[in-house]
């Protein structure tokens, strides 16, 4: 039998029954866990408001065999902003699925509980911070936390200083100056390569500058950048794919995204 206090955020919701789930809990100390939550869908559970999807808690739990219960809980914030809004909620979702894939069980992930909290409250409260925003900078700091960082401070073949529009090479992590990439692109070695997935975004010093800013900068001022519209747009597109390319999936909550934006478009 073992026991655990943690503070946790309900990252997944998975229902087993008419008032039961199997709940996935994101930690800083114990990365991710899982919890067979009985009986909490039904709102005279004493544990309901704590465990509802995004809600963040400090939970007592109790592991007699395979899952941990739920034996006590003190609620401490449900980012109640997001459930107002269909596309907070679908992007919510969305960043709560990338936490997932990337946690992992009884591995302690400070820098993921840390950054997926703050994209949250940012949902939630920053009306001032755009979506799209707080995706990208989620995106590209979380798979740089977790060892996918590219290089992004000199071209990756000649290591000159980049200073004009460039390009994010993103299967081999770093960026090709013009020359560097015209020259790489027409090479044997290019062409024969069929097992790398070829995808070079090109990006704009502004575009550059802002990822990384997003790699460095402290966690509690990810979010503290500015860009004009055209460079959030190629900024979006670049975090994106370098996140879906390096994890070799998409998601479902992220098809259903866009789907929405497109509409609201």
């Amino acid at each position: 039998m073992e026991d655990l206090e943690v503070e946790g955020l309900v990252i997944r919701e998975t229902r087993t029954g008419e008032a039961d789930e199997i709940l996935t809990i994101l930690t800083a100390d114990h990365g991710r866990i899982t919890i067979s939550g009985k009986g909490v869908r039904s709102m005279r559970n004493r544990h309901a408001a704590s465990v509802q999807l995004f809600s963040y808690s400090t939970l007592l739990l109790h592991k007699p065999k395979k899952y941990y219960y739920i034996t006590d809980s003190f609620f401490i914030e449900n980012f109640m902003g997001i459930r107002y809004d269909v596309e907070k909620l679908a992007l919510a979702t969305y960043l709560c699925d990338v936490a997932a894939e990337f946690s992992l069980e009884d591995v302690a992930d400070p820098p993921l509980m840390q950054i997926t909290l703050n994209a949250l409250y940012a949902i939630a409260y920053r009306e001032d911070i755009p979506l799209e925003r707080i995706k990208a900078a989620y995106e590209f700091r979380t798979v740089c936390e977790e060892g996918f960082a590219p290089e992004l401070y000199s071209c990756g073949i000649c290591r000159k200083e980049l200073t004009e529009n460039s390009y994010l090479d993103v299967m081999n992590g770093r960026v090709l100056c013009r020359e560097c990439q015209e020259r790489y692109v027409n090479s044997a070695a290019y062409a024969m390569d069929e097992v790398t997935a070829k995808i070079h975004i090109r990006v704009t010093p502004a575009v550059l500058c802002a990822m990384r800013y997003i790699m460095s900068a402290p966690m509690k001022r990810v979010l503290s950048f500015q860009l004009e519209k055209s460079d959030s747009e190629i900024l979006a597109i670049a975090c994106e794919r370098y996140l879906v390319n390096h994890l070799e999936h998409s998601f479902t909550s992220l098809e259903y995204y866009h789907a929405l934006r497109e509409n609201r478009l």
